[in-house]
């Protein structure tokens, strides 16, 4: 590593504290490429030159490209490389530091911020050859740190295969997060001792990674990587880095993957042999025309309270249905019990899958609600109770759809969206979960196929055991009568 760099904080060649750092994390409940490396502080802490340079542009968020208040010098690499050092969420840029002005290295130049920011920090980047973000590269191939060769080798976690392609995660970390230097990612896809092809993940080449935040730039020629932590680290208890490594359309003739994780300093994590076993999706179809609860199924009312039950009947309004549909009717008549109630059907979910996808029809024909009470339609639990759930929700005024879910002190975690329940109207409810049995667990509300709520949380390495429908859960003393039809249940990997 190089000492020509000093760290805009510390002024030093000691880092400064790193929340994430360079490539994939969570950000706004979506995964995204970081494309510079976060230093928590206060704000107001003064903010110092990394090498001397000239001012290319600085300025307030909505000039340069920039959407926060922002410095970016031209500097000379020792290597003889043109590069640009940008720093951003600024508060404050000093008055000395305007474009074509030269700066030297340690020269105050701003102050830390928050704009455009959740938090106070200084991002910094570093672009090679253009000023521009597709020039960005691991600042740590510049800055000076303790490069250790830090991260765990590659192990299997999660396989499913659907028709002849399989896809699987692979997981890795790093104990602490002050030295968030991965680079590369190689694997070998292989059919014993035969090589059919290498796929690679190279942060600082973008040809194989999507700038963007959004769940659909993942892959790059079925290849992603993605960093299981948010932003603010510090604020989330965070120390260390989790990562995992995901692979689809793997052909059938592969039985057998390799790993590699190689960090910027050139250390390299292999994996052993990683078995490619063979194991399908699953996705089971409800049908309600047999007038009883469907084969897998069991029926889950409540013990206490009067009024919970199941009937199951022909409806001739439901929108899907050419002909008479059957649907399952939930209700819960009770109003003085203490606890919650429940009136509806559940199914036990086979573990190892990264992804769930509940959907069904709902029609909640009478609900009485008061100001806070919910009923969960879609109700995911694992081992110690609620996961996530699709709810109703009973705002200041009308009743909202929302997500609910359950963080690892027994809290919960709830999102509710501004899309206003109807009574006695159908809509389609569909709960997407993502990242399951990682630390930053993703859950996704679409109506009608429109995206409404979306939340992320800690699940504490908990997983989804059963799925409740219909009225998996009511608050108490709430009433409600809920059809269902159509009910779905998938899992698989991405």
């Amino acid at each position: 590593m190089s000492a020509y760099y000093m760290w805009p904080l510390n002024r030093n060649t000691k880092p400064d504290e790193m929340n994430t750092s360079f490539g994939p994390r969570i950000n706004r409940n979506r995964w995204n490429f970081h494309d510079g490396i976060d230093l928590p502080a206060p704000i107001g802490t003064e903010v110092y030159a990394m090498r001397e340079g000239t001012v290319h542009h600085a300025g307030p968020g909505k000039t340069g490209g920039f959407s926060s208040r922002h410095i970016v010098v031209e500097v000379e690499d020792p290597k003889g490389e043109k590069v640009y050092n940008v720093y951003v969420h600024l508060d404050s840029i000093d008055p000395a530091v305007k474009q074509g002005a030269c700066v030297a290295q340690g020269q105050k130049i701003g102050t830390v911020g928050d704009d455009d920011a959740t938090y106070p920090h200084l991002h910094i980047e570093f672009r090679k050859g253009t000023s521009r973000q597709i020039g960005s590269v691991h600042p740590l191939r510049y800055l000076p740190y303790p490069d250790t060769c830090n991260f765990t080798p590659p192990i299997g976690d999660r396989f499913h295969r659907v028709g002849k392609l399989m896809a699987a995660r692979l997981l890795f970390g790093a104990s602490s997060k002050l030295e968030g230097d991965l680079g590369r990612v190689e694997v070998e896809l292989r059919r014993g001792a035969v090589l059919l092809a290498t796929r690679v993940v190279d942060f600082d080449d973008k040809t194989t990674v999507n700038e963007g935040n959004g769940d659909e730039f993942t892959y790059v020629n079925d290849i992603g990587v993605e960093g299981y932590q948010k932003s603010n680290m510090v604020a989330h208890g965070r120390t260390d880095l989790r990562y995992g490594i995901l692979v689809r359309h793997i052909p059938a003739e592969c039985n057998a993957l390799i790993a590699r994780v190689i960090d910027v300093g050139g250390n390299t994590a292999a994996s052993s042999t990683i078995a490619v076993p063979d194991r399908a999706a699953i996705e089971e179809c409800v049908d309600f025309g047999t007038g009883e609860t469907p084969p897998g199924w069991s029926a889950v009312t409540s013990a206490s309270g009067a009024g919970t039950s199941l009937q199951f009947e022909v409806t001739e309004d439901h929108p899907t249905a050419a002909a008479d549909s059957a649907v399952m009717v939930s209700i819960d008549a009770s109003t003085t019990e203490a606890t919650t109630q429940r009136a509806g059907i559940e199914f036990p979910l086979l573990q190892g899958f990264a992804e769930w996808t509940a959907r069904g029809w709902f029609n909640p024909v009478k609900l009485g609600l008061n100001r806070g009470q919910t009923i969960y339609l879609l109700h995911f639990l694992s081992e110690a109770g609620l996961y996530v759930a699709a709810h109703l929700f009973k705002g200041p005024g009308p009743v909202w759809a929302g997500i609910a879910a359950r963080n690892p002190d027994g809290s919960l975690a709830v999102v509710n969206s501004k899309a206003e329940i109807e009574i006695d109207s159908w809509r389609e409810w569909k709960l997407r979960l993502l990242r399951i049995g990682m630390r930053e667990t993703t859950a996704v509300l679409y109506l009608n196929d429109d995206e409404k709520a979306r939340i992320n949380w800690d699940s504490a390495d908990h997983e989804p055991r059963k799925l409740r429908a219909g009225i998996g859960r009511s608050s108490a003393g709430a009433t409600a009568t809920v059809l269902t039809a159509e009910l779905r249940v998938a899992g698989a990997s991405r």
